[in-house]
C-alpha cells in the first residue's frame, strides 16, 4: 500500500486515541459515517492511530467477511459495497467478486468516522458522557487535517444535527467547501451538494446525505452513485484498478 505523506505527518501529531479509519489513505473517495459500531467500552485497535503507526496490517485489502453482522446486504459496508459497485458499473470498469458479501470497495476508498467513540447504536452514542466534548476536539484534530482536506470526493453519511450541521453551514466551513444544490429536490432522502470554495484549486466533490441504514429508500444509493460518476467524468479523475 502506497504511503500518503499528510497522513504520516498527520500520525506524527495526532493523539493516540484518535480513530483513523480504514481502507486506502491514497484513494480519491472518503466516506465518513457516524461512528464505528463496536461496544462503548470495548477497545478499538484497528484503524486507530496505533495500528496506523505500527503499518502491521494492510487496511485496504478486499476480504470476504467471516463476521454474521457484515454478511448481510444490509450492514453499512455492504451498503458502501453497493455503492461503489454502481461507481465501478457506470464508469465502465469491470470488476469480479469471489463471494457475494466480498468487501473491495476498501482498495479505492478510505473510511472514517464523525466521532471518535464507538457505540452499538446512534442513540447510545449521543449519551455518552463526553460525546460533544470529543466531537468538537475531533473536528479540529482530524477533519481540519491535510489528510482529510486533500480528498477530491467526500461522502458524509450522517444527518443529524448532533454530530454535524447543514445549515448555517458547518460543513462549508469545516471542508472549505460552499453549498451548490440539493440533488432531485422531490427525493424522500436527501443529498446535499458542495464544491470546491477557492478558484484555483483542484476539483472537489462534497455530499451530505443519511446514513445508509435498513430504511434508505431505493434511490439513494443509485442518485450518490450518478452526482459522483458526474464529478468523475467531467474532471477526468481516473479510479485506479486494483
Amino acid at each position: 500500500m502506497k504511503e500518503n505523506i499528510y497522513l504520516e505527518e498527520l500520525l506524527q501529531t495526532i493523539s493516540e486515541n484518535q480513530y483513523i479509519g480504514l481502507g486506502n489513505p491514497t484513494a480519491k473517495i472518503l466516506f465518513i459515517g457516524k461512528e464505528a459500531g463496536d461496544e462503548i467500552e470495548q477497545e478499538m485497535f484497528h484503524g486507530s492511530t496505533k495500528s496506523w503507526r505500527q503499518k502491521e496490517f494492510n487496511y485496504s485489502e478486499r476480504y470476504v467477511p467471516k463476521e454474521a453482522k457484515i454478511r448481510n446486504l444490509n450492514h453499512t459496508w455492504q451498503r458502501y459495497q453497493k455503492l461503489y459497485d454502481c461507481i465501478l458499473s457506470n464508469l465502465n470498469i469491470e470488476f469480479d467478486k469471489k463471494d457475494k458479501y466480498e468487501i473491495s470497495f476498501i482498495e479505492n476508498i478510505f473510511t472514517t468516522e464523525l466521532s471518535n467513540l464507538q457505540a452499538p447504536n446512534t442513540k447510545d452514542a449521543k449519551k455518552q458522557e463526553k460525546f460533544g466534548e470529543e466531537l468538537k476536539l475531533r473536528k479540529i484534530e482530524f477533519f481540519k487535517s491535510k489528510f482529510i482536506q486533500d480528498f477530491q470526493i467526500v461522502i458524509i453519511f450522517a444527518s443529524d444535527n448532533k454530530y454535524i450541521e447543514t445549515y448555517p453551514g458547518e460543513i462549508c466551513e469545516l471542508f472549505n467547501v460552499k453549498f451548490i444544490k440539493l440533488h432531485n429536490l422531490n427525493a424522500k432522502d436527501k443529498i446535499w451538494i458542495h464544491s470546491e470554495n477557492e478558484t484555483g484549486k483542484k476539483p472537489k466533490l462534497l455530499i451530505h446525505t443519511r446514513q445508509l441504514t435498513n430504511r434508505i429508500t431505493n434511490e439513494l444509493i443509485p442518485n450518490i452513485c450518478e452526482v459522483v460518476v458526474d464529478f468523475l467524468k467531467t474532471n477526468s479523475i481516473q479510479l485506479e484498478k486494483q
